[in-house]
C-alpha cells in the first residue's frame, strides 16, 4: 500500500525496498534478502509507504513527535493481514536533506527504550546512517537513497538487536524466552547472543 500522490521520493523508497531490502547482498554475512521480512509483507499487501513533509526548522524534538504520531498512524492502519507480524509502516522524509537526516539518528536512540516496551521496533535510514549489520559491523546495512523511518512489531530475530541492554532483553526474553527453553531455537546466532545475555543480564 503506498500512500499520497507518487513523488520521486516515493518513487525512489519503492525502488530501494524491492531492490535492495528484497535481494541478497555480499556483505550481510548471512544468504537471504537483506531484510527478510519485506517480501512476505509486501506479498500480504502489508508495507504501508507514506511521505510525510518535516519543516525546514525542525529539530530533535519535532523528529520526536513525528514519530510519536508515526505510532499512532501504525495503530489506525486496516491491514490487509491480520498476521501482526507482518505489519509495517515506512515514513518517507525527503525535507531531511544532508546532515539533516542524522535527526533520525538522534530520535531513535531517545524512543527505542519505550518503543520496546511497546512492543515496536524503529528503525532509520538515510545515505550516511552508519549502522552496521548484524553479522558485519563493517557493513552500514541502513543506508537509502531518501531518509525515511520504518515501524512494526518486535519479532523473533530482534535478539540481534536487543541484547545489548537490560530493559530491551528482559522485554524480549518475556515475548520469546520459552522457544529457548524448549531447545526449539535452530539458528545458532541467537541462542550465542541470548545465552550470553541472560548471564549478562542475569536474566533467569
Amino acid at each position: 500500500m503506498v500512500q499520497g500522490v507518487s513523488s520521486w521520493a516515493l518513487e525512489a523508497a519503492r525502488i530501494w525496498v524491492r531492490e535492495y531490502l528484497c535481494e541478497p547482498h555480499e556483505s550481510i554475512g548471512r544468504t537471504g534478502a537483506v531484510c527478510p521480512f519485506v517480501e512476505p509483507s509486501l506479498r500480504a499487501d502489508c508495507l504501508e509507504i507514506e511521505e510525510w513533509p518535516v519543516e525546514e526548522n525542525a529539530g530533535p524534538r519535532e523528529v520526536v513527535v513525528l514519530i510519536e504520531r508515526m505510532v499512532l498512524r501504525f495503530g489506525e492502519i486496516e491491514w490487509a493481514s491480520a498476521n501482526a507480524t507482518l505489519h509495517a509502516l515506512v515514513v518517507v522524509l525527503p525535507d531531511l536533506v544532508g546532515e539533516r537526516a542524522r535527526l533520525l539518528d538522534e530520535a531513535h536512540a531517545k524512543l527505542k527504550p519505550q518503543l520496546v516496551r511497546r512492543g515496536l521496533m524503529l528503525g532509520q535510514f538515510h545515505a550516511e546512517c552508519d549502522e552496521p549489520a548484524a553479522r558485519n559491523p563493517e557493513f552500514p546495512v541502513s543506508r537509502s537513497p531518501v531518509p525515511l523511518l520504518a515501524l512494526r512489531h518486535i519479532a523473533f530475530h530482534d535478539i540481534l538487536f536487543l541484547d545489548s541492554d537490560p530493559g530491551w532483553f528482559t522485554h524480549y526474553a518475556g515475548r520469546y524466552g520459552k522457544r529457548y527453553a524448549k531447545g526449539a531455537v535452530r539458528e545458532p546466532l541467537f541462542i550465542e547472543l541470548f545465552t550470553r545475555a541472560c548471564t549478562r543480564w542475569r536474566y533467569e
